[in-house]
């Protein structure tokens, strides 16, 4: 609960910043954290663009499909963000980010290679974070749903070998089979 008041607090300072104005004391010490965990969903959309520009600066415009899910059952929000670019993907598919907040930033904690939607949240859990599946198909390996559990540290990187097990259970559909996509062009920056 504390990384989310934090979050709150920064998302506070932060939005006191580009309005010009000074945030408030009060307000920064007395966000209910009800609100704090508000914050960190939805309105979070704009600091995931802006790692996903920062994290693949050369992968030129892109395309994402963002859901939020509350998969380490702190009441905040973790993103999962499913990229579909020429740069990322390939006969086996497309990489799955699972993002965690870590301050005013985020944090892998799945990069999850050749997988495709749906992506779904089980009511399963392993080490205290929710068992996501991801579609796997193509690339001369088997077709279905892979189960991933996180190990402690992240979700496995590749749905296809172990420690992922195919499975047939599915869980809420979290990025749909075909989603709806959100276009992403990097920056130009003018040039000094």
């Amino acid at each position: 609960m504390l990384r989310v008041a934090l979050a709150a607090s920064t998302l506070v300072a932060l939005a006191g910043c580009s309005s010009g104005t000074e945030p408030d004391d009060a307000a920064e010490t007395s966000t209910p954290e009800t609100q704090a965990s508000e914050a960190a969903a939805p309105s979070g959309e704009d600091d995931i663009r802006h790692f996903l520009l920062q994290e693949y600066p050369e992968a030129g415009a892109m395309r994402y499909a963002l859901a939020w899910s509350d998969l380490d059952g702190d009441g905040a929000d973790e993103a999962i963000v499913y990229l579909a670019a020429p740069y990322f993907c390939g006969t086996g598919g497309c990489p799955t980010l699972v993002l965690a907040p870590a301050g005013p930033m985020w944090r892998k904690v799945g990069d999850v290679s050749v997988s495709r939607t749906p992506v779904t949240v089980m009511e399963s859990e392993t080490n205290g974070w929710k068992d996501i599946t991801v579609a796997v198909s193509g690339g001369g390996g088997p077709s279905g749903n892979a189960l991933l559990k996180f190990d402690g540290e992240a979700y496995p990187s590749n749905p296809t070998v172990a420690p992922a097990e195919m499975t047939t259970d599915t869980g809420t559909v979290v990025i749909a089979e075909t989603p709806e996509f959100i276009d992403l062009e990097p920056v130009d920056t003018p040039e000094g």
